[in-house]
């Protein structure tokens, strides 16, 4: 078979396009400060939808908490480390990275305690199906 130029040349732009889309995987990692910037952004996020929450639910109002945290994804997602420091601090008396350390490890405590009653409910309404299907054989 013999091999023309066009063949040559397409296996060159794939080779080339491959070679392109291949990256590290340290260099796929984010920085630590942005890991950090994150982390704060999701505290502030889950003390604003909180706060926001018991607010609606004060005065009678729904409060969506998909709509919520979507939208501070979008308002805040950019803003910079320094300034959602200042935001914490001002807001919710975090005033420094191991009080919002701390802060985030509450809520994935309380997160998880909700996760695990919900499981509960679940298995309990599992059992109670399996037990009334047994009855009616």
């Amino acid at each position: 078979m013999t091999i023309t130029s066009k063949t040559r040349k397409f296996d060159s732009v794939k080779t080339t396009k491959s070679q392109k889309a291949y990256t590290k995987a340290l260099d796929q990692c984010i920085s630590y400060n942005e890991k950090l910037r994150l982390m704060v952004l999701e505290v502030l996020r889950e003390e604003c939808g909180r706060e926001l929450a018991s607010a609606a639910r004060f005065s009678n109002h729904d409060f969506d908490w998909e709509t919520h945290n979507a939208q501070f994804r979008e308002d805040y997602g950019t803003t910079s480390l320094k300034e959602l420091m200042r935001a914490a601090q001002a807001l919710y008396g975090l005033n420094d990275i191991d009080a919002i350390r701390e802060r985030r490890a509450k809520h994935r405590g309380i997160r998880n305690e909700r996760m695990a009653r919900q499981n509960m409910v679940i298995a309990q309404n599992a059992l109670t199906l399996d037990d009334d299907e047994m009855e009616m054989d």
